[in-house]
């Protein structure tokens, strides 16, 4: 197996638990060779995973205390660095794949080696496991090609038509991501589109792949993008769009002009 799973855990609790254990439980039950994992969490998080998480039952799982930030950029920044596969996915503590989600990813991985990043199809539900639309699926569903006019590939326009890509459960290539710098800390709501804007200007090669599957929990309580949802404005989230355009120009995550993003939020 040529692909590792990071899953970032910045907070704990009972329910967390539980969804930790289903999206462990869907790598486990993938068909074929077992992926190896990395959970990184904060100490205090670890100190209540690994026990319920250990070698004799989980042999795949591996952890890493991140002892500075815990924001997802920065969690998943500091796991590339141990990963030692030459492909990488993340997957969120309270999503999952599909049972043959790896098998059919190696065998994408293994005809087109020169695609940096494979989106995967997937489908949102909310905390009642309803199916609320799918994502990524645009580049077929609107026919966007990449410069090889092939169908899948996603190309700067396309994705500036149509913001709402998403990479949780992306198949990513190691060396492309260190090379343009990982993600950027410094952009709070739209670091992911800033990402792949920042891939497309550096010539990476992204595909949307077609029928295989990630569930993401799109409306968990208490959630990172929960959070922006209910306590974000319009403004606000325009600011984090044009501000994530601006910056996918430059590779290094340069701090950000808060001055606008500020009038905005007294206004």
């Amino acid at each position: 197996m040529n692909i590792s799973v990071i899953i970032p855990v910045h907070e704990y609790n009972e329910v967390i638990q539980g969804y930790l254990d289903k999206a462990i439980e869907s790598i486990e039950k993938q068909e074929g060779e077992q992926p190896k994992v990395i959970i990184v969490a904060p100490q205090n998080v670890l100190n209540e995973v690994v026990p319920k998480v250990s070698a004799e039952t989980h042999p795949n799982v591996s952890f890493i205390n991140n002892e500075g930030t815990t924001d997802y950029q920065s969690q998943v920044n500091l796991a590339v660095k141990s990963v030692t596969t030459d492909y990488f996915s993340v997957l969120e503590f309270d999503d999952e794949y599909s049972a043959t989600f790896f098998k059919r990813a190696t065998e994408y991985v293994n005809t087109y080696p020169e695609i940096d990043v494979f989106l995967t199809m997937m489908i949102e539900v909310n905390a009642a496991n309803e199916g609320i639309k799918l994502t990524n699926e645009t580049v077929w569903a609107q026919q966007f090609v990449g410069e090889n006019g092939e169908m899948g590939y996603l190309n700067t326009n396309s994705l500036k038509q149509y913001t709402d890509f998403k990479m949780s459960g992306a198949v990513i290539k190691k060396s492309d991501f260190e090379n343009l710098g990982g993600y950027k800390t410094q952009i709070k709501l739209t670091f992911m589109y800033e990402y792949l804007l920042r891939a497309l200007n550096n010539a990476s090669k992204i595909f949307s792949i077609p029928k295989i599957g990630y569930k993401h929990l799109a409306t968990r309580e208490d959630s990172l993008f929960d959070g922006y949802l209910k306590n974000m404005s319009v403004e606000e989230r325009k600011f984090w769009f044009e501000t994530a355009t601006k910056e996918s120009n430059f590779t290094n995550d340069r701090p950000i002009d808060l001055s606008r993003l500020q009038k905005i939020v007294v206004a």
